[in-house]
């Protein structure tokens, strides 16, 4: 699995799962009261300095905005990051997402020279994205915990969770102090805000390219019958997924549910999860906006512009789709180079082209929604200062920017085994596909970059895409805020208003249910999760 593949997973999927299985037992009594999980001592510590890479020079810059580098091919001669092992003997233990049970160490050369080069032998426990919070919520009872640990950001009682079990970071990584590991010092500043806790940093972030959603479309077919990506309003929007779709000839406008709805709600000005307003807080469930985008919505489904599996299609289903002209649009993440490739592989004329979100009304381009830029949290297992060091020359060797000799190791492999080269872009082999799949990426990966291996194209659309996106875009509300009902809580009720958001959109229920939901929404947590932001905002002092 990619950077890029692990970023397309559905994020909601083990929201719930969490909220339902821990809560009790071994994190019962990791709790804290709100003063000492946030506040001013939050506010008051001092991010990583962030030092960006430079050794491999990007063909399209990273940008003051945010956007990442683009490459258009891989370098032919990776230079060296790192001058030494980093670890000094013994082993490794991690506990991470594992898909795909990789090849055996004894039978993997990918795994035993990725363990040479670390210096210690990596040993990974794991489970699947849908059984992993089974998993952590076991060792955590267990109390042997390995050396490293894949935490997700919406674990219930994370504050108490961190202090009691994990190792304080801030020592280690705050300010300039990163500069002995550069390669954490290369993570984007925004993706170190949702590691702070209790007054300090608890563990190394994975990155998440920063935009929520992207529309994105068959740039081919489309301008093939006659029609245009340019949409200047809502009902442009509307007017071009008409004219895509023919159910009888089993050809929709897209299948992309919930995040059409998203894409909508940027249209019409809907707060991006919540809006702040010097301190009043306001769930984006509760704007008129909101309704009238299942409003929309509804109206899609109803003449038949979605495919009728949207609800329950898997990622490879949608990607499926649009390379075959099934459906012509997706909304997924940012970085869909993936899809482009895809389809470039199966017809040598495809084109993938982002929609950005004009004003519901016209009038100019709607704002993007940004989210936390984090995937999830590897934290570190108390340890001496000599140990926590060793951890993070490992997690440092693991994120080794893009480009570099340790970077296409990890990522690839071994030369003419797990990969061969296309001009110098690496491809991975059979062999490969089978061993690389060692889950280093759920453990430590460098940020996200745009590269669509022999397709520097593809590589400039989708970086003017989320280029274009960043000009415009609403901030993540809840940077450095934390509401410890919303982290037990608030996925259940996420769950039941996208249950509802499905009967509405579907035509099972009414619109007008959609009052009534968002009363019960505050009448349960609602409400107790808006005045704990409410309250973590007035103490940071922002």
């Amino acid at each position: 699995m990619t950077e890029v593949s692990r970023r397309t997973m559905l994020r909601g999927v083990v929201s719930a799962a969490i909220a339902g299985t821990i809560g009790t037992g071994a994190l019962a009594a990791c709790s804290t009261d709100g003063t000492a999980t946030g506040g001013a001592a939050n506010a008051a510590v001092k991010l990583p300095t962030l030092v960006p890479y430079t050794g491999v020079p990007a063909d399209l810059p990273q940008t003051a905005e945010g956007a990442r580098p683009a490459y258009f091919a891989y370098p032919a001669n990776p230079p060296k990051f790192t001058t030494e092992a980093p670890a000094r003997g013994g082993t490794i233990q991690a506990l991470c997402t594992m898909n795909t049970p990789p090849v055996p160490v004894d039978s993997n050369k990918y795994w035993q020279n990725l363990n040479q080069r670390l210096g210690a032998e990596l040993k990974i426990n794991g489970a699947p994205t849908l059984d992993y919070v089974n998993k952590f919520q076991t060792v955590m009872a267990g109390g042997d915990l390995p050396d490293t640990m894949e935490i997700r950001t919406n674990t219930p009682q994370l504050p108490g969770l961190l202090a009691a079990k994990f190792q304080d970071l801030t020592e280690y990584l705050s300010g300039d102090a990163v500069k002995n590991y550069p390669a954490l010092a290369n993570i984007p500043t925004e993706s170190w805000q949702s590691t702070v806790y209790n007054g300090g940093i608890y563990g190394v972030p994975l990155h998440n390219p920063p935009i929520k959603v992207m529309t994105y479309a068959r740039q081919d077919l489309i301008e093939g019958m006659g029609l245009s990506l340019n949409v200047t309003s809502g009902q442009e929007f509307v007017e071009l997924c008409k004219q895509l779709a023919n159910p009888r000839a089993n050809q929709w406008a897209t299948c992309s549910m919930p995040s059409a709805v998203t894409f909508v709600n940027q249209m019409l000005g809907v707060p991006n999860g919540w809006a702040n307003e010097g301190g009043t807080f306001t769930k984006d469930y509760e704007s008129a906006e909101y309704k009238k985008a299942l409003d929309v919505v509804a109206g899609m489904w109803k003449a038949g512009l979605f495919h009728p599996d949207s609800f329950s299609a898997t990622s490879a289903q949608k990607i499926s789709w649009i390379t075959s002209g099934t459906v012509k649009l997706l909304v997924g993440v940012s970085t869909w180079s993936n899809v482009a490739v895809s389809v470039r592989n199966t017809v040598p004329t495809g084109k993938i082209a982002p929609i950005q979100p004009p004003k519901f009304d016209g009038g100019g381009p709607a704002k993007t929604y940004l989210g936390p830029a984090i995937f999830s949290i590897t934290g570190l297992k108390k340890g001496s200062k000599a140990r926590i060091e060793e951890v993070l020359r490992v997690l440092n060797w693991l994120q080794a920017p893009w480009g570099t000799d340790e970077h296409r190791t990890r990522l690839y492999g071994l030369p003419d085994w797990d990969f061969t080269l296309k001009g110098t872009d690496p491809i991975t082999t059979a062999t490969g596909k089978s061993e690389v799949t060692v889950p280093t990426l759920y453990i430590g990966a460098c940020p996200v970059v745009h590269y669509a291996p022999g397709f520097p194209d593809i590589t400039k659309t989708e970086y003017e895409g989320e280029q274009a996106g960043l000009s415009n875009a609403v901030a993540w509300p809840l940077a450095g805020l934390y509401s410890a009902t919303d982290q037990s809580q608030g996925a259940v009720l996420d769950k039941k208003m996208l249950d509802l958001q499905a009967d509405i959109i579907t035509g099972r229920k009414p619109l007008s249910d959609w009052d009534e939901g968002v009363s019960t929404w505050k009448k349960t947590y609602g409400d107790k999760i808006r005045g704990e932001y409410a309250d973590a905002w007035q103490k940071s002092g922002k």
